[in-house]
């Protein structure tokens, strides 16, 4: 598709091998030729019924006998080994998400109902490797645009899903958009590769703020693909996205979306002042260094006022669990959690709570990752672990990383009292809502 004009004089013949995949009608249907010296390649998957012969998708051949699951909006095929990673909360929370982005992106209650009608595909894969042979990319997971499927090893894949979600809206795709936008809105509704919008968003703050990334250097295909190896264009496209669909509103900011959108070459061509131009048009300004400086604004009542999750303790309130080197404070809109050592050792570890039968019998691959081999699954949902150098708050059902403070990124002396050998953070609660830690619902797990 990013060379049509070039490749349609070079279809004859169009496949000249086929590779027949088993004994039951499936097979490859190979393309291959040389264009101005470059081998394009193509395979096409295929399936004789006996009557007629089809062409398929490969996730069609491959996902052909995996177990398959419904939800209201979902059905889910997911690989025979990882049917325990599978949980209640974990699909409740994919359609949850569903309609909250759906209301968030103004899809109205009857295209609502067409979808559940009709179910998102999903294909949950045992490894980033079954996606590459499925999809031909090494990723954790892709939104497939030819059959609107997702395929993916993680789930919920909630950034592939609001690829879906956003064309699902637009319902005239273009084939192209300029990647700060097209990343930018699926970072800000739904993060990216586990980790939630709002951590994502966090350190897209301090990246602009410490100008590593700056908006301009992003305005282009190139600029943006140029970064994205190193996975900070995402965090900062994400908070970007977010302040235009803030001060544009929905359908303000899906004009602008389209307005840069259209035919690979075109985009490639776009210079940063034609990107620019763009965005000044639609919000209403004609200096880039005063939008600039609006969004400046903008970054800092999110990171400094909006944060959910600071460091340091919370001097007064009640304290609602002291267990071991443990002590947590509840008090209006926060939690504080504490993590002390008596010795010289540096104060860490990681309290679990909010123990859930629907995690009975699950594995959860976050979890497991933070203690490979050493500790089994129990089914507590939530952790808040901490060490000298970080705090996350993590969410082992949906195996999201919810919230996280970075000592490196943001030095406070709130939150490590050498003195005291004491490390402190307080979270919102509304992370955690209806789930807090109480003394016979909690684990505290060394780190």
């Amino acid at each position: 598709v990013r060379d049509l004009k070039v490749m349609k004089n070079h279809l004859q013949p169009p496949v000249k091998k086929v590779r027949h995949l088993s004994d039951d009608g499936y097979s490859v249907l190979e393309f291959s030729t040389v264009v101005y010296g470059n081998l394009v390649s193509h395979d096409y998957y295929a399936y004789n019924d006996s009557n007629h012969c089809w062409l398929i998708y490969p996730q069609d051949y491959y996902c052909r006998d995996w177990p398959v699951y419904e939800t209201k909006y979902f059905r889910l095929n997911v690989h025979p080994d990882i049917i325990e990673q599978l949980n209640d909360i974990a699909l409740a929370q994919a359609d949850q998400f569903v309609e909250e982005t759906a209301r968030v992106l103004e899809i109205s209650d009857d295209d609502l109902e067409l979808l559940r009608q009709k179910k998102i595909d999903y294909f949950f894969c045992d490894s980033d490797y079954r996606v590459k042979n499925i999809t031909g990319f090494l990723v954790k997971g892709t939104y497939d645009l030819p059959s609107d499927d997702v395929i993916s090893a993680f789930f919920p894949h909630y950034h592939e899903l609001s690829h879906l979600l956003v064309n699902f809206r637009l319902r005239k795709l273009p084939l192209y958009t300029m990647p700060i936008l097209r990343e930018g809105i699926a970072v800000h509704l739904g993060g990216r590769w586990g980790k939630a919008p709002a951590s994502l968003e966090a350190l897209g703050g301090y990246l602009y703020r410490e100008k590593i990334v700056e908006i301009d250097s992003m305005l282009t295909m190139t600029g943006f693909e140029q970064q994205v190896g190193s996975g900070i264009a995402y965090p900062v496209a994400g908070l970007f996205t977010g302040y235009l669909v803030e001060v544009l509103g929905v359908d303000g900011f899906f004009r602008l979306y389209m307005d840069l959108s259209g035919k690979f070459d075109a985009l490639t061509a776009m210079a940063r002042a034609d990107t620019k131009k763009a965005i000044l048009k639609a919000v209403g300004e004609s200096d880039w260094e005063k939008f600039l400086s609006d969004f400046n604004r903008y970054v800092n009542t999110r990171l400094d006022e909006q944060a959910d999750i600071q460091p340091g303790r919370l001097d007064k309130g009640k304290v609602v669990l002291e267990i071991d080197d443990v002590r947590i404070t509840e008090e209006g809109d926060w939690l504080s959690v504490e993590f002390s050592s008596g010795d010289s050792t540096a104060p860490a570890g990681n309290i679990l709570f909010a123990k859930e039968s629907a995690l009975a019998a699950t594995r959860s691959p976050l979890f497991e990752g933070q203690y490979p081999g050493e500790t089994p699954y129990e089914g507590y949902r939530y952790g808040i672990r901490m060490d000298k150098n970080e705090a996350g708050v993590y969410d082992y059902a949906t195996n999201t990383l919810m919230a996280k403070y970075i000592w490196g990124i943001s030095p406070s002396e709130e939150y490590f009292d050498a003195q005291k050998n004491r490390i402190a953070i307080k979270v919102k609660k509304t992370l955690l809502n209806p789930y807090l830690p109480s003394a016979d619902d909690c684990r505290v797990m060394p780190d």
